[in-house]
């Protein structure tokens, strides 16, 4: 599985590179981005200079529906997007559902460093975009989201700083072939969400101080009912403890992961979890539990299959779960396959065969059940 990522990672680089060099529109403070767009072409590269660039408000500072623009500037170039939904958008903003995802409609495109700060939903958000990267930027305060691609493929999300968001930072949303690299990610709901997508590569991120660290699950009702074939990579996540910003009975799945969370794998399969460092996590380090959104989609397998957790270092987490969400007792790892009420502790559902996931090599001290991990180790 791993060269199978690891190929699937380099066609996400080919793919997400930019076309062709056009143009160089340049666009000065004072001046709109928004009419350098409508005046590009495909292969043309709009080249922000430093300021801030601001609006009346409305869906997008920006939105881009053309293919094959590069837009670039350095962090000290900045959207202040008060007033609108979307800071950047990429594509059209349809409706996601189980009756499908929306169309392609941007075929390449790249996002180069600048600042997003302020807009209400999310710094910038891709839909219908196969082909893309968002890489150097700082994306600050965004409402629910920092970095949100969603029925998107063949995409890079690098090097860039988030921090701010109530619901997650970096949200993977029924997109495919997605890596995730370099970032840093701090003081949000969740630092990285996959979430119904496949073929997605999260590794050397620095995620820190935020509600929880990584999160991999599945949710009901929409285009692909399953989350498969995620790895999670040598990334750092470190006292993930603030209080989660979303309640807990809001109806909002991310209401429901526990403040404290290091890495949370919910009903993925073939997750890969290997050469990460978690620590200070104060619910658990990792925990596999069964999707608990499976009840309400009969299309979503609620169990993880073929999951691997080896060669991490899991230390000093689960000292302290979160008291406002029901959770599986506090440990560095934690695995509980089936579907479990944990405010009441009935199973909902047993997972009829757990023993194709497994654990090596790891660091840890506690785990729950005790002895679990002895029992399953990897081949």
């Amino acid at each position: 599985m791993m060269r199978s990522l690891s190929v699937a990672a380099c066609a996400v680089l080919a793919a997400s590179a930019p076309a062709a060099r056009g143009r160089t529109i340049e666009v000065s403070s004072g001046e709109s981005i928004q009419a350098a767009v409508d005046r590009a072409v495909s292969g043309d590269t709009i080249a922000v200079q430093p300021g801030t660039y601001a609006g009346d408000g409305g869906l997008a500072l920006v939105h881009v529906r053309k293919s094959g623009l590069r837009i670039e500037g350095a962090r000290s170039a900045v959207i202040d997007a008060r007033g609108y939904r979307y800071g950047v958008l990429v594509g059209d903003d349809g409706p996601v559902g189980a009756e499908g995802c929306v169309a392609v409609a941007v075929r390449s495109f790249t996002l180069d460093g600048l600042t997003v700060r302020s807009a209400a939903h999310a710094g910038v958000r891709l839909t219908g975009v196969d082909g893309f990267s968002v890489r150097g930027g700082a994306y600050l305060e965004n409402g629910a989201y920092g970095i949100r691609p969603r029925c998107s493929a063949h995409g890079l999300i690098a090097g860039n700083f988030v921090s701010g968001d109530r619901d997650a930072a970096i949200h993977i949303g029924d997109s495919d072939h997605v890596v995730v690299e370099n970032n840093a990610v701090t003081e949000s709901g969740v630092g990285a969400v996959v979430e119904n997508s496949s073929f997605v590569v999260l590794r050397h991120n620095q995620i820190f101080g935020n509600s929880a660290g990584i999160v991999v699950l599945v949710r009901p009702n929409l285009p692909l009912p399953v989350t498969d074939h995620v790895r999670i990579a040598e990334n750092v996540v470190v006292q993930n403890d603030l209080p989660n910003p979303v309640p807990p009975d809001g109806g909002e799945g991310v209401g429901a992961i526990p403040s404290g969370a290091g890495i949370l794998n919910a009903g993925g399969d073939h997750v890969t979890i290997e050469r990460n460092i978690i620590l200070g996590n104060d619910s658990f380090g990792v925990a596999t539990v069964a999707s608990p959104f499976a009840l309400a989609d009969s299309r979503v397998d609620p169990f993880a299959d073929d999951q691997r957790v080896d060669h991490n270092v899991i230390l000093m987490n689960g000292q302290s779960p979160d008291r406002d969400r029901p959770t599986p007792p506090g440990a560095d790892i934690v695995f509980v396959p089936s579907l479990v009420d944990f405010a009441s502790g009935a199973v909902l559902l047993p997972d009829p065969d757990s023993s194709d996931d497994c654990f090596g090599d790891n660091r840890f001290f506690t785990e729950h059940p005790a002895g679990v991990t002895s029992g399953m180790t990897c081949p």
